[in-house]
């Protein structure tokens, strides 16, 4: 807590801002009067008094500003209760950790009061038609036996829950009430870092509290401790706590630019000064899903893709480090049957721009199953167009066999089956090889080769023929410019550090299947 020195009080503390703000716009007469007024000294002429005045002016637009939004935002803020089910237990804990946070600051009887006031199990929504649906977070409401809706104006209704999405932390539930005010959507992608923005919702049970704040950050996401699939959180420092959550958060027209959903703690379960809000772009398409079929779905390719980092631009040609390298496919999956092959590197869906993994993963999802895509890849430092089917998402991702999908690359012309080393696979060859080797690392060989070559896999090829090998593609260009029967010099690097040259006949390449 900071202190507050002799003489100084907020309004003063506005007045040096304007002193600074004036000083920066020439209004040099406007800050005299407010550095005077602020060190105790009034000697500022009328006309400087005037031009503070009209500074002071603006100030007040600010505030009315923030009223207005409040105004807009209260009829369409609801109040969430939940009862019953298996969260009981955690409702009665979280009154006890409240308990214990408050009673250094409220005396005991008021204290009792208070918690009498705060239901187990509040939260909050916003009402998002005039049928009566109200979009609040999944978490909210998962696994309840009661759920009930208090509205701005007293009036309180039992709801229903329509659908729930996990993945996203999103739920829509519907009451059945006359008269109500729902709240408009706006464009969180025109957000910008440090916009003005306006978070409502009934922390500790308080219904209908206004705070504000400004856009801390965008594209938040493997944000710890919280458990949601797909995140792409806009952070924010306005206040938020707990049952806060599935609130409004309004841009300063009054407009929701997100569902808050988290928030980080001191390990108090109070907000430390960092919260977290689903962009509403895609609050809106899955409540939308959420509404006319109860469930989400979602696009699928059917592949495993991995993060690009700094190194692959150097290894796979690319003109820089966005985008996803398949790592593997599904068979029988739509990358599959579309072309797509182990190490492409997809930079672009519709023409959009891939900018990093969790972009990815939000894009194939926003598709829909059925729907036609095209993908811009990059393969062999070739760019490549592909047309693609999506599929649709299977509820858990992980559930596939190993043994289902495509991790390697043929070499035909050798009967080798091979991968580009990157020094960032997590896989535990990363443990046997130094960070700054490259190399194809041998993963399967074919019994002719099996009969010919001491090689085994695991171990890399990081030369042919004298040229050095830090890719698939590397190997794949020297090995189709190999005569028939020509034999070719893979220089090996094993585990241990030690090197050796195996030499192999090239093959006839095989012809295309009709």
């Amino acid at each position: 807590m900071q202190s507050i020195r002799p003489g100084w009080t907020p309004a003063l503390g506005i007045l040096a801002t304007l002193a600074l703000l004036g000083a920066a716009a020439g209004g040099q007469s406007s800050s005299r009067a407010a550095l005077a007024l602020e060190r105790g000294r009034p000697q500022a002429s009328s006309d400087e008094l005037i031009a503070l005045r009209e500074e002071l002016a603006d100030v007040h637009a600010v505030s009315r500003a923030f009223k207005l939004v409040a105004k807009i935002a209260r009829p369409g803020v609801v109040h969430i209760h939940v009862s019953g089910g298996e969260r009981s237990d955690a409702d009665r804990e979280e009154h006890r950790r409240l308990r214990e946070q408050l009673r250094d600051m409220i005396p005991p009887q008021e204290l009792d009061r208070w918690l009498r006031r705060v239901p187990p199990g509040s939260a909050s929504g916003f009402i998002i038609d005039r049928e009566g649906h109200i979009l609040t977070n999944n978490h909210v409401v998962e696994g309840r036996d009661g759920i009930s809706v208090g509205l701005w104006d007293d009036r309180e209704y039992p709801a229903t829950l329509v659908g729930c999405d996990p993945k996203t932390d999103l739920a829509v539930l519907r009451i059945d009430a006359p008269d109500l005010q729902p709240l408009t959507f706006g464009d969180s992608d025109a957000l910008e870092v440090g916009d003005w923005v306006v978070a409502v919702g009934a922390p500790f049970g308080l219904a209908q509290t206004v705070t504000h704040g400004i856009v801390s950050a965008k594209g938040r996401s493997r944000v710890a401790g919280v458990d949601i699939s797909y995140q792409d959180f806009i952070q924010t420092d306005a206040a938020i706590n707990p049952g806060n959550s599935g609130g409004p958060l309004l841009n300063v027209r009054g407009e929701v630019v997100g569902v808050n959903t988290a928030i980080a703690t001191h390990g108090d379960g109070v907000n430390a000064g960092i919260a977290f809000t689903i962009p509403a772009n895609m609050a809106v398409k899955v409540a939308e899903q959420l509404k006319t079929r109860g469930r989400v779905t979602r696009g699928y390719l059917g592949i495993v893709p991995l993060p690009l980092a700094q190194s692959d631009v150097d290894i796979f040609g690319l003109p820089d480090a966005r985008g996803i390298l398949v790592d593997q496919i599904v068979r029988d999956s739509p990358a599959g049957r579309a072309g797509l092959q182990v190490e492409d590197v997809i930079v672009a869906i519709n023409d959009r721009p891939v900018e990093s993994y969790e972009h990815f993963r939000a894009m194939v999802a926003d598709l829909r199953p059925d729907e036609r895509a095209r993908l811009r890849v990059v393969r062999d430092r070739q760019v490549k167009q592909l047309a693609v089917r999506m599929g649709e998402q299977p509820e858990d991702l992980r559930a596939r066999p190993a043994e289902s999908a495509e991790v390697d690359r043929p070499v035909e012309r050798l009967g080798l089956r091979v991968r580009t080393w990157r020094p960032d696979d997590r896989r535990l060859l990363r443990l046997l090889y130094d960070a700054t080797a490259r190399g194809v690392e041998v993963r399967d060989l074919d019994a002719e080769t099996k009969g010919q070559l001491d090689l085994r896999a695991g171990e890399l090829v990081v030369a042919c023929n004298g040229n050095p090998v830090r890719s698939v593609c590397d190997l794949n260009q020297v090995v189709e410019r190999a005569p028939l029967s020509a034999k070719l010099q893979l220089e090996i690097l094993e585990p241990t550090g030690d090197r050796r040259i195996v030499t192999i006949a090239a093959r006839e390449t095989p012809k295309p299947v009709p």
